[in-house]
């Protein structure tokens, strides 16, 4: 985690002041290009052509308060002087304002792919770590990575090896909408906002890094020609992949997967395997506790004494028609016997001692009896009195009067 955090930090805002800029005209009006020089093409501010790049676009609008903050206090990218400012802490402050306004307004995107030598990315990487100005306006955009469950990994670890060092680092983001945005289909393309606030591109790798920006900084920015060598783009575009994978997934079955995953770990969690009846019996149960220590409520008054005696039905009374049912689902006679209980007690809540072996089990039990089913705890049961099932538990004064029917005789045979 924290290597991805070196690698992404501080790129997003950056990414999405880039997007905000205005087009150049280059843009706008268009150029009838030859075969060769149809490397990019840079289209800003396109509506949105899939949910990915519509929830970018969202996403880039809920973000825009801290920016806001930011400009208020400045002008055109420039801190406002402040007032009652003069001499040389004027002059000191005036020169840093100069100095800071390129690097307020210059934006740079760099498009690379791990298919370019390392030797430039390694170099590349290394002129902007060591350059504040570079390091806070510059991020390199890869499109995707490597379609295998190892190929985020392999790739993040394989960026982090051509820093300078772990500490040490460039700005880098996997964002294939922005490869989509500008038509960038050959690497390395260098997009630069000059501080003269025009755009401008510049394909290839024969200038350099910084000497692409310089060259667009004076206006001899050209996104027609290739200057030096360009490279295939090795990653693929995640957008596509991602688009690929929606429409042959099965969702019906990873969702049922994940149920049963869910279900498995609350049956580990919920239920008292306890046994199954052999013998029938009636019999009732005084639910009352001895307090091992005195309760008092917030404002000091006691509530409960130590060794005061409690009954929970005289505390917190049933209503009279509620009753209990606990029982085991896989016994066939036990549901029947449910069934009948629950022809006879209308108001009942159902629990299992243990619970279905599958999402599906469980509803389709709870579909038979047109009841929920839940599961008891050791808890529970043993503060119901019970410790055979099936058990039908209801309210008798201050006792639970509990029925323990006896197993079928056939079912004994068996």
């Amino acid at each position: 985690m924290a290597q991805v955090q070196s690698i992404v930090q501080r790129s997003d805002g950056i990414m999405r002041s880039a997007g905000k800029q205005s087009a150049p005209d280059w843009e706008t009006h268009g150029v009838q290009l030859s075969a060769q020089d149809t490397p990019t093409q840079k289209t800003f501010m396109q509506p949105a052509k899939n949910d990915l790049q519509q929830y970018a676009a969202e996403y880039a609008a809920e973000s825009n308060a801290q920016a806001q903050e930011f400009l208020r206090k400045r002008v055109n990218g420039v801190p406002v002087i402040p007032a009652n400012l003069h001499g040389k802490a004027l002059q000191e402050y005036v020169d840093h304002t100069l100095m800071k306004k390129e690097e307020m307004q210059a934006k740079t995107l760099v498009f690379i792919s791990m298919n370019m030598p390392h030797s430039i990315l390694r170099r590349w990487f290394k002129a902007v770590a060591d350059n504040k100005k570079l390091f806070e306006s510059t991020v390199f955009v890869l499109r995707g990575w490597p379609n295998k469950p190892e190929g985020l990994p392999d790739m993040i670890s394989q960026v982090n090896g051509l820093m300078p060092s772990y500490k040490k680092t460039a700005n880098v983001e996997i964002n294939p909408i922005q490869f989509t945005d500008h038509h960038v289909n050959l690497a390395p393309v260098i997009i630069h906002h000059a501080p003269d606030g025009k755009w401008g591109a510049i394909v290839g790798d024969g200038d350099g890094l910084r000497g692409a920006i310089t060259a667009i900084n004076h206006g001899k920015g050209n996104p027609h020609k290739i200057h030096g060598q360009t490279w295939k783009i090795a990653e693929p575009n995640m957008i596509s992949v991602f688009e690929k994978k929606i429409k042959t997934f099965n969702w019906k079955k990873t969702e049922e997967e994940a149920k049963d995953r869910d279900w498995q770990e609350v049956r580990s969690r919920i239920g008292d395997k306890l046994p199954d009846s052999k013998n029938g019996r009636h019999y009732t149960y005084n639910p009352s506790i001895i307090a091992t220590a005195t309760i008092r409520l917030p404002s000091g008054k006691v509530l409960v004494h130590k060794g005061q005696i409690l009954d929970p039905l005289t505390a917190m009374p049933f209503g009279w028609t509620q009753s209990y049912i606990v029982f085991n689902p896989a016994q066939a006679w036990q549901v029947a016997q449910v069934e009948a209980w629950e022809s006879t007690y209308p108001n009942v809540v159902m629990m299992a001692s243990e619970l279905p072996d599958s999402w599906q089990a469980e509803n389709a039990l709870v579909e038979r009896l047109q009841h929920p089913v839940y599961g008891i705890t050791p808890h529970l049961a043993q503060r119901l009195g019970i410790n055979r099932v099936p058990a039908l538990i209801r309210p008798d004064g201050k006792v639970l009067s509990i029925t323990v029917p006896k197993e079928p005789l056939e079912r004994r045979k068996k």
